[in-house]
C-alpha cells in the first residue's frame, strides 16, 4: 500500500504515527511530517515506492538502511526506527527520524547569495566543523554518495545532515543511476561518473563543493554547468574558479583546505575527515608577522596548487578530446565499413555448408590504432589495420625561411631547419584517418576518411599500381598492392604527382568495396 496524510505507522516499540503532511518528494517517494501517538512528538517519515524493479535492488535497499540505522552523531538526522518492507505486512519501506524545524542548507545558501552577505571566517569555520563531523560520523559506518544542500539541515542552531542510506535509491518510475553510481550531478565526485567504487573521498569531493560555496557564495566551475553531460564535463575536465576570487578574506588556510577536497584525483584529496578536523582547528586569524608571513607562504603555495589543476585539466581535456576523436573514427569504421563485412561474413555463413565458416575478430593496439581480421579459411585471411590521425603522431622537416632575416623574434628562428607537427592531407584537406585492406599475400588496397562539413568524414577507396615507366628495376610490387600505414604519410603527397607508383582514388562505394573483399579472399 501507498502511504498518505492521515496514515498510521508504527515502530518496534508498539508506538504509533500518524502522517500530518507532505513535507518533500523525491525519487525515492515521499517525506511526511508526522506525530507520535501518546507524547506528540514530532518527526520526519520518509516511504518509497513498493517496487525496486528487481530484487537485488530490494536487498541493497535493506542493506543500506540498516546500516544507516546504526549512524549517530550530533550533526547527522537520527533514525527512530527503520522498516525495511517485511515486518509489517502491506507497508511499504518508510524510516522515522529526527525532524527538522529549520530548513535546510540550500534555503540558506539562496538568502545568502540573495543579500549578498559572506559568513564571517569564525562562522565558516564553525559551519564547516559541524558538517565534518557528521561526515565523519557517517562514514565511519557508510558513504553518503548524495552530498548536497538540499541533504543538509538546520535543527535550532545545529547543522544535521540526512538522507544517508536513501542516496542510491532509484526506483523504475525514476530509475537514472543505480546503487553503485547514484548522486546529484551537481555534487558527484570525477570518479563517480565512471561508476567507480564507493569511497570516503567521493563524500570528500562533494563537500568541498558546498565548503565552497558557503566560502564564496559562487559554485566552483563557471560558467555553472546546466546538463549532465556538462556536469560530468566539469568535474572531470574543468578547473576550479579560484577562491580568492570571490572571497579575499578567507584565510589562505581555509582556501588549501577547500582546493584540496576539490583536487581531480581522489589519492590526492585528504585521507580522512579527522584531517580536516585538525586542520578546521588550527585556524587562526593572523596576528602576529610570523602568522602573516606563513598565510603569504600558503598563498604562494596555493597558487601553484591552482596552477598544477588548471595544467592537469588541460592534460584531461586533451585527452578527453583524443579519446572522442578515436571513438568517432571507431565508429564509422564499424558502421559504415566492417558492418559490410560483417553483413558478408553472415551471408556466406548461411549459405555455405562447408565446417569452415568466416570468422571475424576486432583487435585494438592503442586509442588510435585499431584493425579486424576476417579468417575465412587457415590459409586465407582479410586484414583491416586502421588508424585514426592524430596531429602528436606527425612530424615534417621544414626548411629555413629565406625572409627570415627581415622578421623580428621570435620568426627569425625560422633561419634554422626545423621540424613540426601536421595533419597530412588529401588535396588540401585533413585526412581523419587512414587504412591497409590487405588478404594473406599482401594484395590489397587502401581507404581514407577525409574531413567534411559533416561532423563525420567521407571514405576514399585508394587502388594502387607501378607505374612502370617510372619506376626502377627491381622496384615493382605485386598489384594491386596496399601501402603499409606508415608508408601512407610520405606516399599521399608522391601519388599526387610523377612518381613510382600511381594511384586512383574513388569515393567510397559499398558495391565496388565488398567486390574487392570478395576478390581479396578468394585470390589464388
Amino acid at each position: 500500500m501507498l502511504l498518505n496524510i492521515g496514515s498510521t505507522i508504527q515502530d518496534d516499540k508498539s508506538n504509533k504515527y500518524i502522517l500530518d503532511d507532505i513535507i518533500g518528494q523525491g525519487g525515492f517517494g515521499y517525506v511526511y511530517k508526522a506525530h507520535r501517538i501518546g507524547d506528540n512528538s514530532i518527526f520526519a517519515v520518509k516511504t518509497t515506492f513498493p517496487s525496486f524493479g528487481d530484487s537485488s535492488s530490494a536487498n541493497a535497499f535493506k542493506n543500506e538502511i540498516q546500516s544507516a540505522a546504526k549512524v549517530r552523531g550530533e550533526n547527522v538526522i537520527s533514525y527512530e526506527y527503520v522498516h525495511d518492507g517485511e515486518t509489517f505486512l502491506g507497508f511499504p519501506p518508510y524510516i522515522i527520524m529526527e525532524y527538522a524545524n529549520g530548513g535546510t542548507l540550500r534555503s540558506t545558501l539562496e538568502e545568502l547569495i540573495k543579500n549578498h552577505t559572506m559568513l564571517e571566517n569564525a562562522v565558516l569555520i564553525d559551519f564547516f566543523k559541524q558538517l565534518a563531523s557528521g561526515m565523519e560520523d557517517i562514514n565511519r559506518v557508510l558513504v553518503h554518495r548524495d552530498i548536497k544542500p538540499d541533504n543538509i539541515l538546520k535543527c535550532g542552531s545545529t547543522w544535521k545532515i540526512s538522507d544517508f542510506g536513501l542516496a542510491k535509491i532509484a526506483v523504475e518510475e525514476t530509475r537514472s543511476m543505480t546503487f553503485k553510481g547514484a548522486g546529484t550531478p551537481l555534487y558527484m565526485a570525477p570518479e563517480a561518473w565512471d561508476f567507480s567504487k564507493n569511497t570516503i573521498q567521493m563524500d570528500i569531493y562533494s563537500m568541498g563543493i558546498i565548503f565552497y560555496q558557503l566560502a564564496t557564495l559562487h559554485y566552483p566551475y563557471s560558467p555553472s554547468p546546466q546538463s549532465n553531460e556538462e556536469c560530468r564535463e566539469a568535474h572531470m575536465y574543468r578547473a576550479i574558479t579560484r577562491v580568492d576570487q570571490f572571497n579575499s578574506a578567507l584565510p589562505q588556510s581555509l582556501i588549501s583546505l577547500i582546493n584540496r577536497m576539490l583536487m581531480k584525483k581522489a589519492n590526492q584529496r585528504f585521507a580522512s575527515w579527522g584531517e580536516i578536523l585538525q586542520l578546521l582547528d588550527q585556524q587562526t586569524e593572523p596576528v602576529t608577522a610570523v602568522d602573516q608571513i606563513v598565510q603569504s607562504a600558503i598563498a604562494y603555495k596555493n597558487a601553484e596548487d591552482v596552477s598544477l589543476q588548471n595544467e592537469e585539466s588541460a592534460i584531461r581535456q586533451k585527452q578527453k578530446k583524443k579519446s572522442d576523436f578515436c571513438k568517432l573514427v571507431l565508429s564509422q569504421a564499424e558502421n559504415e565499413i566492417i558492418s559490410l563485412l560483417q553483413e558478408f561474413a553472415e551471408k556466406y555463413n548461411a549459405q555455405y555448408a562447408g565446417r569452415e565458416k568466416i570468422l571475424l575478430s576486432k583487435k585494438k593496439y592503442s586509442d588510435e590504432r585499431f584493425a579486424w581480421e576476417m579468417r575465412i579459411s587457415q590459409t586465407k585471411a582479410i586484414t583491416i589495420e586502421m588508424e585514426a590521425i592524430l596531429k602528436e603522431n606527425f612530424r615534417r622537416n621544414l626548411p629555413p625561411d629565406p625572409f627570415a632575416d627581415l622578421y623580428d623574434e621570435p620568426y627569425a628562428l625560422h633561419r634554422t631547419p626545423r621540424t613540426e607537427n601536421y595533419i597530412p592531407q588529401y588535396r588540401q584537406k585533413n585526412i581523419l584517418a587512414w587504412g591497409k585492406v590487405s588478404n594473406q599475400k599482401n594484395l590489397g588496397f587502401n581507404i581514407l576518411l577525409i574531413e567534411c562539413d559533416d561532423l563525420y568524414g567521407d571514405w576514399l577507396i585508394m587502388q594502387n599500381k607501378n607505374n612502370l615507366s617510372l619506376l626502377a628495376a627491381g622496384k615493382e610490387r605485386k598489384e594491386p598492392f596496399a601501402f603499409e600505414l606508415q608508408e601512407l604519410p610520405k606516399e599521399i603527397i608522391n601519388v599526387q604527382a610523377l612518381h613510382s607508383y600511381r594511384s586512383e582514388f574513388e569515393s567510397f562505394n559499398s558495391d565496388v568495396f565488398v567486390k574487392l573483399i570478395n576478390q581479396l579472399a578468394f585470390a589464388t
